[in-house]
């Protein structure tokens, strides 16, 4: 009877043995408020888990009290309009956690400033756990979608595919080199900088808690 007993006990352990760990366990989320100095106060909403398939599913939702000045950078003339205060709500579409960092990046879906809608986002945050020395830490950052409507050709021949040509582009002097496909993908994506490059931001007040789990 006793190795009756043990035997489905056994075969229950040998299941959570031989099931995928971690396949959906990156998670980053956080409820957090916070000020610099000019004393505008500034809330952040965000939630990103990484799927069993990769990919990644999520949201954030800023919001900023301080005056925005947006100014024309692209030379069409625009004049420069100011905010009173905005928000941003984004849609993530990366993850990647590295210990107690995470950085999520995605595409700004709704805004109190128009011309926000559509460009990129990456919030980039650090979970200290309770330690009351080093707090919690978040940065964040808006980038133009690259867009590249035009292909180089050579005029006399026609024949030519310019850069529409797909290569795999690695390093013959180092063996094993993996490489990478080229053209390049020039979206801001989660790989867009190293994590070590960010720089979080100097926070006045901050109260709340960012928690990543990798």
């Amino acid at each position: 009877m006793k190795i009756r007993a043990i035997a489905p006990l056994l075969l229950f352990f040998l299941l959570i043995l031989a099931s995928p760990r971690n396949a959906s366990a990156e998670t980053a989320a956080g409820s957090y408020k916070f000020s610099f100095q000019d004393g505008y106060a500034k809330t952040l909403e965000f939630d990103a888990r990484k799927q069993a398939d990769g990919s990644t599913v999520g949201q954030m939702y800023l919001t900023d009290e301080a005056t925005l000045v947006y100014r024309d950078l692209d030379g069409a003339g625009d004049p420069s309009t100011k905010y009173a205060g905005y928000y941003i709500s984004a849609t993530f579409d990366d993850l990647v956690v590295n210990k107690n960092q995470a950085v999520m990046s995605g595409t700004i879906t709704d805004s109190s400033v128009r011309e926000l809608i559509g460009k990129r986002v990456l919030l980039t945050v650090e979970d200290n756990g309770d330690n009351t020395r080093v707090l919690d830490q978040v940065t964040w950052g808006i980038y133009n979608p690259v867009t590249r409507n035009w292909i180089p050709t050579d005029a006399e021949r026609k024949d030519d595919n310019g850069a529409s040509l797909k290569w795999w582009a690695t390093d013959a002097e180092v063996r094993g080199d993996t490489g990478y496909a080229m053209p390049r993908d020039e979206s801001t994506t989660t790989g867009s900088f190293p994590m070590a490059s960010y720089a979080f931001a100097e926070l006045d007040t901050q109260s709340g808690d960012i928690r990543v789990a990798p």
